[in-house]
C-alpha cells in the first residue's frame, strides 16, 4: 500500500482526539460534549466526531 502525501486531509481526519479536548476547541456546550463522551467514550477519531457533531439538532 502506498500513502499519498499530498492528501493530507485524509490523514488528519484519522486523527485520535480527547472528546474534551474538541468539544473546547470547537466551544461546544457541556451537554453536546457529554452527547459524545456517551456515544464515543473518552476519546475518538476525528472524523467520528465532526460527523456526531454535524448530525446533532439542538433543541435549545
Amino acid at each position: 500500500m502506498s500513502i499519498d502525501f499530498n492528501n493530507t486531509e485524509e490523514f488528519r481526519l484519522r486523527e485520535v482526539w480527547s472528546v474534551h479536548e474538541f468539544a473546547r476547541h470547537h466551544r461546544l456546550t457541556k451537554m453536546e460534549e457529554s452527547r459524545l463522551k456517551m456515544l464515543h467514550g473518552p476519546f475518538a477519531e476525528m472524523r467520528e466526531l465532526l460527523a456526531s457533531r454535524q448530525s446533532s439538532v439542538s433543541l435549545w
